[in-house]
């Protein structure tokens, strides 16, 4: 395993990129967007110290979902690759752990995300018939919703379990 360092505003790898190797963040941090550097660019996460970074792309063998950019100078990142995988978490069994809590609160905070757009949804669904009814705080609800898909489909894409996430919430809202 290898500790590279990077520059703030250095970028680590880009969305759409081959993924032959994840990270374990030393020190600094790491902001993922997708869309960076485009006018639709949006900033997903802040990770840190402790944090991984790029396992989905080498665990599932897909492009990378997301772009990644140093947000500071001086920050480090472990290099763990696909022949070093097994043998890192089997040496570090806590890191293990670590990356499945963080791969679970990232869920939990897209299901969380998906139950809130489908309350918007609905109120959007039951003012159709009327527009009258539509107020302007549920239209910047309808602004936020549109950021908040744009985000959640650029990471679905790498991840069937959040598309079963999607697909879940679109049938409870047309029930």
């Amino acid at each position: 395993m290898i500790i590279r360092s990077f520059k703030q505003g250095e970028i680590i790898f880009r969305q759409g990129d081959f993924a032959d190797e994840m990270f374990d963040i030393v020190s600094g941090s790491v902001g993922v967007y997708v869309g960076f550097g485009t006018a639709a660019e949006d900033r997903l996460a802040v990770l840190e110290a402790g944090q991984f970074l790029g396992e989905m792309g080498m665990i599932e063998a897909t492009p990378r979902s997301a772009t990644a950019v140093a947000m500071e100078d001086g920050t480090e990142l472990r290099t763990i690759d696909e022949k070093e995988f097994s043998s890192y978490f089997r040496d570090q069994p806590e890191r293990l752990l670590a990356i499945m809590r963080q791969i679970s609160a990232r869920l939990r905070d897209l299901t969380e995300d998906c139950d809130a757009a489908r309350v918007v949804l609905k109120g959007l669904k039951d003012t159709l018939d009327d527009p009258g009814t539509r107020s302007r705080s549920l239209l910047e609800k309808a602004k936020e919703l549109v950021a908040f898909y744009n985000r959640m489909m650029a990471e679905a894409a790498a991840d069937p379990n959040l598309n079963r996430a999607i697909d879940y919430s679109w049938y409870t809202f047309h029930r």
